[in-house]
C-alpha cells in the first residue's frame, strides 16, 4: 500500500463511524483515486463536476429518532411496551385472570390487538421506505465493443452515468419518507387509543349491565311476591280481579325486561372477550373497577387546546402535509426523468475520456400536470388538517358539556333521589311492623326504590361513557 493509501484509511477510520459519513468519504476518495491513478492530469477537470455532484448526493441525514412502541406505551400508560409480532397472533389467546381490573383489561387488549399489529406493520413498511430513500441510485455502466470492418484494433467504449433526477431530488425524497414514517407512527398511536377506548366502553357496559340485571331480578322477585299477596287477598274477598291481572301483566313485563338484560349482558361479555383475545373463552371475570362518575373537569378552552396539541390524528395529518409539500417540490424535477450525467471513455489506440450528459427535451411533457397534481394534493391535505381540527373541537365541546351535565345529574340522583326512597321504605316498614297497614304498601315502596336504583345505575353508566368520550377526544389523561 502506498503512503497516500494508508493516509486515506486513517482518514476514514478517524471519522465518526456512521453510514452517512462513511459513504461521503468513500465518494470523495473514489473520485480522487480515479483522478490520480486512471486519468492523466489534463483530464482531471472533467471529473470535478461529476465528483461534486456525487458528494452532494452522498449527504444523508440520520433516520428520525422515534419509537412507536414507546409512544403507544406512554399514551396508554402501559407497564410493558407493545412488541411487533412477525407471526400472526393466536385466534384464541390464554385466558384472562379471574380478577380483571380496567388497567389489566386495557393492557391485555392492546397486546392482543390485531388492528394495532397491522398499524405497527405499516410503520415497519414506512421505515423501510425511509431507509430506501437514503440509498444512492445505482450507477449505470455502459460497455460497447466495435470491431472495424476488415479487422484491425478493437475499439472499446465505456461509460459510467448516474441519474440526475434521483440524485438531485434525493434530499426531498428523504424528507418526504421521514414525514410519512412519522405519520404512520402517529396513526399507530391513534389505533392504540381507539382500541383502548373501545375496551373501556365494553368493560363499563359489562359492569353496568351486571348491576342492572341484579336490580331487575330483585324487581321481578318483588312483583312476584306482590302478586301472591294480591291473589291471597282476592281469595279472602278483600281484593279485586283487576289488581291480580294488572300485577300479572307487570310480572310478565318484568320477566321480559330481565331476559333482554341478560341478552345484552352476554353481548357485552362477548365484545369484551373479543377485545381480550379470547372470543371463545370464558367470561366469568370479577370486574374490579367501578364506573367513573366524577372527575376533575378542566375548562373547555384548555381541553380544546390540549386536544389539538396532542391528538395523534392531528400529528398524522400534519406529517402527511409535510410529505406532500416535499412531493410538490419533487414534481418540479419531473421533466428531468431520464436525465443522466457521467464519464465516457474510448480506446482507439490511446485512451480518451470526457464528460457525458443526457437531458430530455421538455417538448411534450414539461411536468406541469404532475406539478398541478402535487399542488392539489397539498391543498387537500391542508383542508384535511382543518377538518380534523374542527372535528376534534366539536368532539371535545360535546363531550365536555355532556360530562358536566351528567356528573351533576348523577350526583343529584345519589344525594337526593335515593335517600328519599330509602326513607320511604323505612317509614313503610315501621307502619307495617306496627300493624297499621298490610305488606302491600311496603312492597310497592321497595319496588319504587328499585326503580330509583335502576335509574341511578343508568345515569352512572351514561356518565362513565361520556367521561371516556371526553378522554378520547382530548387525547388521554382525563379519566382519573
Amino acid at each position: 500500500m502506498t503512503i497516500r493509501g494508508r493516509v486515506d484509511c486513517i482518514y476514514l477510520f478517524k471519522m465518526k463511524f456512521n453510514k452517512s459519513n462513511l459513504i461521503q468519504a468513500c465518494c470523495r476518495r473514489l473520485a480522487g483515486r480515479i483522478g490520480d491513478f486512471l486519468l492523466p492530469a489534463r483530464h482531471r477537470q472533467y471529473v470535478a463536476a461529476l465528483a461534486s455532484l456525487i458528494v452532494v448526493g452522498c449527504t444523508t441525514p440520520p433516520m428520525p429518532a422515534h419509537d412507536t412502541a414507546k409512544h403507544v406505551q406512554s399514551a396508554a400508560s402501559l407497564a410493558n411496551a407493545i412488541q411487533f409480532h412477525t407471526n400472526a397472533l393466536p385466534v384464541e389467546a390464554a385466558a384472562a385472570p379471574s380478577r380483571l381490573p380496567m388497567a389489566t383489561a386495557i393492557e391485555r387488549a392492546l397486546h392482543q390487538s390485531t388492528e394495532l399489529q397491522i398499524a405497527l406493520g405499516e410503520v415497519r413498511a414506512a421505515q423501510a421506505d425511509a431507509r430506501q430513500s437514503r440509498l444512492l441510485p445505482n450507477p449505470i455502466l455502459n460497455i460497447a465493443l466495435r470491431l472495424p470492418e476488415g479487422g484491425g484494433r478493437t475499439i472499446i467504449e465505456t461509460g459510467l452515468t448516474t441519474e440526475l433526477a434521483k440524485l438531485l431530488g434525493r434530499p426531498r425524497r428523504i424528507s418526504a419518507a421521514d414525514a410519512r414514517l412519522r405519520s404512520a407512527s402517529a396513526q399507530a398511536v391513534t389505533v392504540a387509543l381507539d382500541v383502548m377506548h373501545q375496551t373501556q366502553q365494553n368493560y363499563f357496559e359489562a359492569v353496568a349491565l351486571r348491576q342492572e340485571t341484579a336490580i331487575l331480578a330483585q324487581r321481578t322477585a318483588r312483583l312476584s311476591e306482590l302478586l301472591r299477596l294480591t291473589e291471597v287477598r282476592l281469595a279472602a274477598g278483600e281484593g279485586t280481579q283487576l289488581d291480580v291481572v294488572t300485577l300479572k301483566a307487570e310480572v310478565a313485563t318484568a320477566n321480559l325486561d330481565l331476559r333482554e338484560a341478560r341478552r345484552r349482558i352476554n353481548r357485552a361479555h362477548f365484545a369484551l372477550a373479543h377485545r381480550l383475545g379470547q372470543p371463545a373463552g370464558r367470561f366469568d371475570w370479577e370486574l374490579a373497577t367501578p364506573l367513573y362518575t366524577q372527575i376533575a373537569l378542566r375548562g373547555e378552552r384548555d381541553a380544546i387546546a390540549h386536544g389539538l396539541r396532542v391528538r395523534p390524528e392531528m400529528q398524522a395529518n400534519r406529517w402527511q402535509l409535510a410529505a406532500l409539500r416535499d412531493d410538490k417540490a419533487l414534481a418540479k424535477l419531473s421533466w428531468m426523468e431520464g436525465a443522466a450525467a457521467g464519464l465516457r471513455t474510448e480506446r482507439d489506440g490511446d485512451w480518451s475520456i470526457g464528460p457525458t450528459a443526457q437531458v430530455p427535451l421538455p417538448l411534450f411533457d414539461s411536468g406541469e400536470a404532475r406539478r398541478a397534481k402535487a399542488r392539489a394534493q397539498a391543498i387537500a391535505a391542508r383542508q384535511r388538517v382543518a377538518q380534523t381540527a374542527r372535528k376534534i373541537t366539536a368532539e371535545i365541546r360535546e363531550a365536555h358539556d355532556a360530562v358536566a351535565e351528567l356528573m351533576t345529574t348523577a350526583r343529584q340522583a345519589q344525594t337526593q333521589l335515593l335517600p328519599l326512597h330509602e326513607q320511604r321504605v323505612d317509614l313503610e316498614r315501621k307502619v307495617f311492623e306496627a300493624g297499621q297497614e298490610d305488606v302491600t304498601r311496603l312492597r310497592l315502596a321497595e319496588l319504587d326504590h328499585l326503580e330509583a336504583q335502576l335509574k341511578h345505575i343508568r345515569l352512572q353508566h351514561q356518565t362513565a361513557l361520556a367521561i371516556l368520550r371526553l378522554d378520547r377526544a382530548v387525547g388521554g389523561s382525563t379519566a382519573e
